[in-house]
């Protein structure tokens, strides 16, 4: 039988300038965050699934629709990310993670991106 938690915080602005809400899930924690086309996305924080994304009008909805597929597909593999960053000051490295922090909650399992201070790669893969 599926269980639901309606654990869903209110909405609050993270250190990007990004309206986000925390949720707790069956199997773990959720961010949701809203994306520029003014729609929810879940993502679960790396837990004994790895990410489920799911996008949606409400948080609710997002975070309903993550717990959905879980049920639908079980159990998945866990996820590794790799990731170079380099920088001229510790500020370039900051700002790197910080945007490869973003691009991961909003669903991207790679990426790079580089100029004259610094550059980041990164890559999210399914473990055995």
């Amino acid at each position: 039988m599926k269980q639901t938690s309606t654990s869903i915080g209110q909405p609050y602005k993270n250190p990007n300038g990004d309206l986000q809400c925390d949720a707790v899930g069956h199997l773990g924690d959720y961010v949701i965050r809203k994306t520029a086309d003014h729609t929810w996305i879940a993502i679960q924080l790396f837990g004994a699934i790895g990410s489920i994304a799911a996008t949606a009008p409400t948080p609710e909805d997002a975070f309903n629709q993550a717990e959905d597929w879980h049920y639908a597909n079980g159990i998945q593999k866990r996820l590794t990310m790799s990731l170079a960053i380099e920088g001229v000051e510790t500020f370039d490295l900051e700002l790197a993670l910080n945007e490869v922090l973003k691009l991961v909650s909003e669903g991207y399992t790679s990426g790079s991106d580089r100029n004259e201070t610094g550059s980041y790669k990164f890559s999210i893969d399914a473990i055995d």
